[in-house]
């Protein structure tokens, strides 16, 4: 299930303000409030944001982000924001629908525990934000949504959502197939192409801004948590360690390219533009091994001999009734494989081998005299770090909750009636 996890980071960055003088009070852009103004930034429904809580949360943006300090960058985190604390106040109004509070006791404790895990002292994390006009209470409301919303999807989706094993199966092939290559601990910044930011060209300009500040030293963990609409933001954009076939196709083509600690360029894809980072890599020394077999079908042509393995699908459940069947049709003819591990296979028969499950048979493959299809008769993974079929169910359930929260937001956002001010 989801958990509230604001990124570490955040708060670590906070120790570091030294740097971070008082002019940064004084710092806004032209034509945003004035330090001492309280009139109306936006209405979101019923519920007012004032220009105290925008420049609040712009103040604490560039506070732990460290981004450049110019006209163009200030306006993308005052616009940034405001979205933030739209989205906040959308969220905070489900919960009064189903009548959830989160009392001010589990919000500090969360904020103590996310303090205390980096060994830092609550007072001087509370003084340095003073000291750069900030209140703690900024960190306090964005933990509060969090746990609240989470809470929501987690109630209204948690019960809907259902893992099939043949899901699970379909995703440990996959995990058995590329055992042996390598894994990469990833960070993503996802800006969407939403119409409020200018759809895929100002995704791409926000993709292009990310670069730039990382460029100029700002952490990427803090970008991602303010700025990036993945899942991840809450976690600083780690992605954890993944394999190529993991991540989506347009992902994977660019991270042969990176070396560790190196940011990519703007990677498009439907929907939006991602920014990745190679944090590290991990040569795996997990294997498969596979003990395989082979049911050929002879005929003038393919077609043909492909549509009559295809008959046999149902006939195969183990590689035991694969003799019975070629010594029952004339047309049909078997052999053993042997075992073979993944790691001296090639990427076709690896790819191959992915979509099929144990006692199951490959598609067809075109031979001389038919065709012929691969049937999986054990396949075992060997070496450590193997994931169990309930770590695999909980991150697919992670994933489809992550889905549904951006639907759910997605939704109220445009049921909504929200008025920004100029």
């Amino acid at each position: 299930m989801m958990t509230s996890s604001l990124s570490k980071l955040a708060l670590t960055a906070v120790l570091a303000l030294s740097g971070v003088t008082s002019a940064l009070a004084q710092t806004q852009p032209q034509g945003g409030p004035s330090p001492t103004a309280h009139s109306i930034a936006a209405v979101v429904n019923s519920d007012i944001i004032t220009s105290h809580d925008l420049r609040q949360r712009v103040l604490f943006m560039l506070a732990t982000t460290g981004v450049d300090r110019n006209e163009e960058t200030l306006v993308r985190i005052q616009n940034q924001a405001l979205r933030n604390l739209v989205d906040e106040h959308l969220q905070m109004q489900e919960a009064e629908k189903f009548e959830l509070t989160i009392d001010d006791a589990e919000v500090n404790q969360n904020v103590g525990r996310l303090i205390g895990r980096n060994g830092l002292d609550p007072q001087e994390v509370v003084q340095r934000l003073a000291d750069v006009g900030v209140s703690i209470d900024t960190l306090r409301d964005q933990v509060r949504s969090e746990i609240a919303w989470q809470r929501i999807v987690n109630g209204l989706f948690g019960q809907r959502i259902r893992i099939s094993d043949t899901v699970i199966d379909e995703t440990l092939n996959r995990i058995s197939a590329t055992a042996d290559q390598p894994s990469y601990r990833m960070a993503e910044i996802y800006i969407e192409a939403s119409e409020d930011i200018g759809g895929p060209t100002g995704a791409l300009d926000g993709a292009k801004a990310m670069i730039s500040q990382l460029a100029q030293g700002a952490p990427f963990a803090l970008l991602a948590q303010q700025f990036s609409s993945a899942s991840t933001a809450a976690s600083g954009g780690d992605m954890g360690f993944v394999k190529a076939g993991d991540v989506r196709p347009e992902i994977a083509a660019v991270i042969p390219e990176l070396d560790d600690g190196e940011v990519s360029e703007p990677i498009i894809v439907p929907g939006g533009v991602y920014v990745v980072a190679i944090i590290e890599r991990q040569v795996s020394e997990n294997d498969t091994l596979y003990k395989l077999a082979q049911l050929t079908a002879t005929a003038d042509d393919f077609e043909t001999a492909s549509a009559r393995l295809d008959a046999m699908r149902d006939q195969i459940t183990t590689c035991d009734a694969l003799k019975d069947l070629a010594d029952a049709n004339e047309d049909l003819t078997t052999a053993s494989m042997g075992e073979l591990k993944a790691s001296d296979m090639g990427e076709s028969m690896i790819t191959m081998l992915a979509d099929t499950g144990v006692g199951e048979m490959s598609e067809p493959v075109e031979r001389p005299t038919g065709a012929s299809g691969v049937v999986v008769c054990e396949r075992e993974l060997t070496g450590s770090q193997i994931p169990t079929r309930d770590a695999i169910e909980d991150r697919l359930m992670d994933t489809q909750l992550a889905q549904a929260s951006r639907r759910h937001l997605r939704d109220l956002r445009r049921k909504a009636a929200i008025s920004v001010r100029g």
